[in-house]
């Protein structure tokens, strides 16, 4: 008898490699494609590892924010900032590069502004400085310091 060959199991480096690969691939074809790709990624990978959802949420935001589906956009958004922790511990020495290549704080404040909730916005201005990913994020907050 032969034995059973065990399934192929990928690191999460390497899922993300592909996912980012993928992204890349689809996004030529324009916004509408890249969430095609996304949409088909969460569908067909039940196990994806919470850290890559960080990611593909992220670029789920950014994508959605290209075709002005700004409620979307912000549940996208809030599904990205709830993996970060998951993005931080399975990548402790890259976390910080990572972060400041999201978009999902940027994508998340335009949302909530499009639609008219300044203090979500405001919170995540606070958040995105409470991370210190830049200077820009207190010109936001001051810009929107009236909706307190």
């Amino acid at each position: 008898m032969a034995k059973r060959q065990e399934p192929v199991r990928k690191s999460v480096k390497d899922t993300l490699e592909d996912l980012l690969a993928g992204h890349r691939e689809a996004a030529f074809s324009g916004p509408g494609s890249a969430l095609k790709y996304l949409r088909r990624t969460f569908e067909g990978q039940a196990s994806l590892p919470n850290a890559v959802k960080a990611v593909a949420y992220d670029l789920q935001a950014e994508a959605q924010a290209q075709t002005g589906d700004w409620e979307a956009c912000a549940a996208s958004v809030g599904q990205a900032l709830g993996y970060l922790p998951d993005l931080e511990a399975a990548f402790p020495h890259e976390f910080r590069r990572m972060l400041e290549g999201m978009t999902c704080l940027e994508r998340g404040i335009q949302a909530h502004s499009e639609l008219g909730d300044f203090h979500a916005a405001l919170e995540l201005c606070e958040r995105a400085l409470a991370l210190d990913l830049g200077a820009h994020y207190a010109a936001k907050r001051d810009s929107l310091d009236w909706a307190r």
